[in-house]
C-alpha cells in the first residue's frame, strides 16, 4: 500500500513536470509570435518608406512610380498584415491553449493541496470579462477615438458570436495605419498620372482636368478598381483579425 502511494505520489509530480513543460513551451511560442509581429512591423514600414522615397525622387517624370503606388506599395501593405494576422492567430491559438492548461492545473492544485487561490491565471485574467466603467476610465484619447471609429463601421465587421475579451486597440489601429498607407499609396498613383499629363498639356483648370479624364479614362478606370479592391482586402483583414480568438 505504501509502495503504491509512493508510485502515484511519483506518478503527479511527473504530470505536473510535463504539464508544465508543455506550459514553458506554449510561452516561449507566444512570446516568439509577438516578436514576429514587431519585425514584421517594423520591417515592412522600412521597406514602404525605401519605395516612397524611390517614388519621391522620380515624381512627374516617369509612369513607374504609377506602378509603384497603384500596385507595388498597397500590394506590400496587404502582405504585411497578411503575415502579421498569421502570427497574431498563432499568438493567439497558444494563449487558448495555455489557459487549458491553467485551468487544468488550478484544478489539480486545488484538489491535491486544498488551496483556494489560483496558481497559475495570466491567460484566465487576458478573457475575464472587465466592467465597462473600468474600460473606459483606462482609455486614452486615442484609443476612444479608434473605439469610436470601429463602432460607427460595426455594420461592416458584425461578428455573431460574442466575446469576453476586448480587442485591443493598438492592433486595430496597425491593421488601420497599413490600410491608410495604401489607400494614400493609390492617392499619389493618381497624382503622378495628373501631374505628368499636368506637364505635357496647355490647358488650365476644368478644362486641363476633364481633358485627363477623357484621355486617361482606362488607366483610371483600372486605378479605381484598384483602390475598391484596396479597401476590400482590408476589411477582409480586419474581419479576420476580429475573429480571431484572443
Amino acid at each position: 500500500m505504501v509502495k503504491r502511494n509512493e508510485m502515484e505520489k511519483e506518478f503527479k509530480l511527473k504530470w505536473f513536470d510535463i504539464v508544465l513543460t508543455e506550459y514553458d513551451s506554449l510561452r516561449n511560442e507566444s512570446a516568439n509570435a509577438l516578436q514576429h509581429q514587431q519585425s514584421i512591423i517594423n520591417y515592412g514600414l522600412t521597406a514602404i518608406g525605401v519605395l516612397i522615397a524611390f517614388g519621391a525622387n522620380l515624381w512627374a517624370k516617369d509612369h513607374i512610380v504609377e506602378s509603384l503606388f497603384i500596385f507595388f506599395i498597397p500590394f506590400l501593405c496587404n502582405l504585411i498584415i497578411l503575415i502579421w494576422n498569421g502570427e497574431v492567430r498563432r499568438m493567439s491559438r497558444a494563449g487558448q491553449y495555455i489557459k487549458l492548461i491553467e485551468d487544468k492545473i488550478n484544478r489539480q492544485i486545488s484538489k491535491e493541496a486544498n488551496i483556494p487561490e489560483l496558481a497559475l491565471e495570466w491567460e484566465t485574467y487576458l478573457r475575464r470579462p472587465k466592467k465597462t466603467t473600468s474600460i473606459l476610465k483606462s482609455e486614452n484619447w486615442l484609443q476612444r477615438i479608434i473605439n469610436s471609429i470601429t463602432s460607427f463601421f460595426s455594420f461592416l465587421f458584425k461578428d455573431n458570436e460574442e466575446r469576453n475579451n476586448k480587442i485591443k486597440s493598438n492592433y486595430i489601429a496597425i491593421i488601420i495605419m497599413f490600410g491608410v498607407l495604401s489607400i494614400l499609396s493609390i492617392f499619389l498613383g493618381f497624382g503622378n498620372n495628373y501631374s505628368i499629363f499636368f506637364k505635357n498639356s496647355s490647358l488650365t483648370g476644368v478644362e486641363l482636368f476633364h481633358s485627363w479624364v477623357l484621355e486617361e479614362f482606362k488607366l483610371i478606370t483600372v486605378y479605381v478598381i484598384c483602390f475598391v479592391i484596396d479597401i476590400f482586402c482590408f476589411i477582409y483583414h480586419y474581419r479576420y483579425f476580429n475573429r480571431v480568438k484572443k
